[in-house]
């Protein structure tokens, strides 16, 4: 009897284990996607993409909007080389040209611009600005303009009056568009050799040139006479009868 009891609780115990493992599996499934994902390392690029900004901390208010205004002077080696680095540095951190200005004088090569960036590259970009030669002068000024943008929005949903309503908006959406882009007036100049001022003129050319203006003031002598031919020849005539006045006198 006891034989047959145990054959009997062997199949019920063989199932209860059976439905407490899929139990199992699925709560340790679940602890598995309620665990918390470790956190990612930055990289290297990530973790030093601010340590080439001067006082970058300091710099940045976080999470407001601030006005970007710059700008800087730049002597450098070499111009073209300078221009095509500068290209590549605008479109690498978004930014992009509104003036532009050139000029070649006074044994230098100058290019002056007005850069428009985006204001979270702002520092960065004049950072690596400054490695394109010999920064001569660098001016930047930021504005923390949050106060103001929030009181001009709130004004302009609370104001009763269309006109102010409308003016308020305006200069929320001005702030909001200087806030999203900062401005830099960025000068860079190369001194240019002696080699590269303008040649003095060759001798033959100049000589041609002499003997032209010769022969021009030979034909204006020749035009001045025919247009003075009638008081030369009452001179002329003059000038025979007083020498004839003479002869008679002599006599």
């Amino acid at each position: 009897m006891k034989n047959c009891a145990l054959l009997l609780l062997l199949p019920a115990l063989l199932l209860t284990s059976c439905s407490q493992s899929p139990d199992r599996s699925a709560s340790a499934a679940e602890e598995a996607m309620v665990a918390p994902t470790p956190p990612i390392s930055p990289t290297s690029g990530e973790a030093t993409a601010g340590s080439d900004v001067p006082l970058a901390r300091l710099w940045r208010a976080t999470g407001h909007p601030v006005i970007y205004q710059g700008s800087m002077e730049l002597e450098v080696d070499n111009f073209d080389a300078a221009s095509a680095r500068l290209d590549t540095l605008l479109s690498q951190y978004g930014a992009y040209l509104t003036n532009a200005n050139e000029t070649t004088d006074n044994g230098r090569h100058q290019q002056v611009l007005t850069i428009r960036v985006p204001s979270a590259r702002f520092l960065a970009l004049t950072a690596r600005l400054g490695k394109l030669g010999h920064v001569q002068s660098k001016q930047i000024s930021s504005r923390d303009v949050a106060v103001e943008l929030a009181a001009q929005q709130k004004r302009a949903a609370t104001a009763t009056d269309t006109a102010i309503a409308n003016h308020a908006a305006a200069v929320s959406k001005l702030l909001a568009e200087q806030a999203a882009m900062g401005t830099l007036q960025l000068t860079y100049f190369q001194f240019r050799s002696a080699t590269d001022t303008t040649p003095a003129a060759a001798i033959g050319p100049r000589l041609v040139a002499g003997l032209l203006f010769g022969w021009r003031l030979v034909g204006m002598l020749f035009v001045g006479l025919s247009y003075g031919w009638p008081l030369l020849l009452i001179l002329a005539g003059w000038g025979y009868w007083r020498w004839r006045q003479g002869a008679f006198s002599s006599q």
